[in-house]
């Protein structure tokens, strides 16, 4: 690095990890919710089928990996970082599945949903808090 290049130190907050970090849980979770909400003309979890848990994997694995990468590059505030991206792909998320339901198909928020949702939501940060910790022991270990 030059003398005329300025990094973050270390610890540090780092918004470019958590932009790199929620753009890949998004290109992760954003295609598989729409294939997931629009499988044969309705969501896959209202078919007969248990298709849903497929999807749900997915976008589970993309939270988790995209918290792995916040933590890889921000080792000393891996869980913050991790935690940042999973909250702002989480409002992205629902504001579309929200938008969908009210103003797309014109259906409303069952009860289910909403719990389905903040079960969701949990474990989206959860996911991403684990995904960090492995992140940041894979990022300590290389630096």
């Amino acid at each position: 690095m030059s003398a005329g290049e300025l990094s973050p130190p270390r610890s540090g907050f780092d918004w470019a990890a958590v932009v790199a970090s929620l753009i890949l849980m998004l290109v992760v979770s954003v295609p598989t919710m729409i294939v997931e909400e629009d499988w044969h003309g309705r969501p896959m979890i209202d078919q007969p089928n248990h298709l849903w848990v497929i999807a749900t994997c997915i976008v589970a694995a993309g939270f988790l990996v995209g918290g792995g990468l916040a933590g890889r590059r921000r080792p000393a505030s891996a869980a913050r970082h991790a935690t940042v991206a999973a909250s702002l792909s989480v409002v992205v998320l629902l504001v579309g599945a929200l938008s969908r339901r009210l103003w797309v198909v014109h259906e409303g928020v069952p009860g289910k949903v909403v719990q389905l949702w903040c079960l969701g939501v949990v474990g989206a940060l959860v996911l991403s808090a684990v995904g960090s910790a492995i992140g940041r022991r894979q990022g300590s270990h290389t630096a």
